[in-house]
């Protein structure tokens, strides 16, 4: 008895796959505010600007709008890359990683608690876009 495999291509495409990826990464991060500040009750508080010991709340909209933003750039990046070169996984997972340490809160102005819950999203929005779209990309790293 003999058995064949076969490469089963997604319904949704490549780019479908990629998007749904993206989304993925903007609620994983979603998740982790719901929990902490809706489910959990805390205030999360953020710099008024840069550096600024005046803090105000972060709202969830604003979560959500700069995820979605940084999440699509990432990906519209990625295919822009692959488009011109052919080590354009190995340079957006560079830049992705570079981008996801430079955005975590180093600077003054946060509480101990609001750093953790900004990290733990940083973190959960990253591990899904950059493992998600690694995983898509059809040339070598």
């Amino acid at each position: 008895m003999a058995t064949t495999t076969e490469h089963v291509r997604p319904a949704l495409g490549r780019l479908g796959v990629r998007t749904l990826v993206t989304v993925s990464a903007i609620l994983a991060a979603a998740l982790v505010y719901l929990l902490f500040v809706r489910v959990g009750g805390y205030e999360l508080r953020v710099p008024e600007t840069p550096g600024s010991s005046v803090s105000r709340p972060m709202q969830f909209g604003e979560m959500v709008g700069a995820a979605t933003i940084a999440c699509f750039a990432g990906l519209a990046f990625l295919t822009v890359l692959e488009r011109f070169t052919p080590k354009a996984l190995t340079i957006w997972t560079v830049v992705a990683v570079v981008l996801y340490l430079g955005t975590l809160p180093y600077l003054p102005g946060f509480r101990v608690m609001d750093r953790l819950i900004i990290v733990l999203m940083h973190t959960a929005l990253a591990a899904v876009l950059i493992l998600g779209l690694r995983r898509t990309s059809t040339r070598p790293a």
